[in-house]
Order: C-alpha cells, then structure tokens, then sequence
C-alpha cells in the first residue's frame, strides 16, 4: 500500500538521499551547515512518530488505525517528497482553530450541513469537496513537491503558516512528535536545501 511502487517492492522510509554525502563532515563554516541539511534528511527519513486521524490516510487504508511512521508516509516520492499516488489528506488545516502557531484569523469560515445526517462542520476551506461534493472530502487537500519549497512561503494552502519553523513547529505539535529545537533547526535547513 504505502509507496505503490509498481513492481511490488515494500515500502521504504529512506526516501531523501540528495545529502547522504553530507553525513559525517566535519569543520566549521560550510560544513557547519551541511552537517545541519544532512541530519535533517536524517530526521526526515526516520524520526519515528505516531500518525493518527489523518483524513484519507487513517481512515481510507488503515480502517481508522493509528500508524507508525515518517514524513516519508506521506512525502514518499525519491528526492521529491511528493505523493507517489494521488492522496488528498485532512490533517485538521481547515479547522478554525489549527494546532501550532498557524494564524488563520482572517480566513472566512464555511458551516457545511451534510444533506442525509444533518451533521454541521466549521472549516476555513471545505477543500477537496467543492470539487468531489463528499461528505469525507471536507478538509482534504493534496500535499505540495518539497522541492523549491524554501522559495514559496507563506505554506499550506491557506497560507496560515509564515515560515518553514511555523510548518515543523505544526507537524510537531500536530504528531506529538516531540522535536528538539536542535532537530527543529536541523529539518528546516533540509526543508530549505530542497
């Protein structure tokens, strides 16, 4: 399932490769930095966390189980960190009030009714349902290519989050990852090399 490689073979978290080169430089300066990048794709690749209530994920392969995983669960394409199949995912950025330091005050808020239970929802963006018109597309949207990712903040689809800190720092708080600020430094100088 995770990864669909077409040939059969099991999914691998090691996705990220473009600064193994980088692992294990020493020195100051430059090497300062790459050090940095390299532990970061490290992280990337293999910094267990727990992937819990994500919409199209959880609930649409998993039967509402929880999930070890990575960022590499969802960011699963080799050294692109995009989808490998197509997998919009509601990771609760469409609620009024999203975890981390995301601001989405001066978004507009939608109240959706769901025509046959009369259940009500709140979102800043109904997402993937305003094409789809499903009840369990509500907040759903498709991740970004990480590559060229430092250049195009603010990030997520509403723009809620100012800087690449502002996206670890969610995901951290969102996973209960429980990121060191070294290992939140660490992710967005690799965030940033992509």
């Amino acid at each position: 399932m995770l990864g669909a490689d077409p040939t059969g073979a099991p999914f691998t978290p090691v996705v990220m490769t473009d600064f193994d080169a980088w692992q294990g430089v020493s020195g100051g300066g430059v090497h300062t930095a790459r050090q940095a990048v390299a532990r970061g794709q490290a992280l990337f690749n293999t910094k267990p966390f727990t992937i819990a209530g994500v919409g199209g994920l959880n609930d649409q392969f998993f039967g509402g189980q929880a999930i070890p995983g990575t960022c590499t669960v969802c960011h699963d394409t080799p050294n692109v960190g995009n989808h490998s199949v197509p997998a919009p995912l509601n990771l609760g950025l469409a609620t009024p009030r999203p975890l981390g330091e995301l601001d989405v005050s001066g978004l507009p808020l939608y109240t959706l009714q769901h025509t046959q239970t009369g259940e009500t929802v709140t979102v800043t963006d109904p997402g993937r349902a305003l094409i789809t018109g499903k009840w369990e597309d509500i907040g759903k949207f498709k991740g970004p290519v990480l590559r060229g990712l430092a250049g195009r903040a603010p990030y997520f689809h509403n723009g809620s989050a100012p800087s690449l800190e502002a996206v670890v720092n969610f995901y951290d708080v969102r996973f209960n990852i429980g990121l060191t600020d070294q290992e939140k430094a660490d992710l967005v100088a690799f965030l940033r090399s992509l």
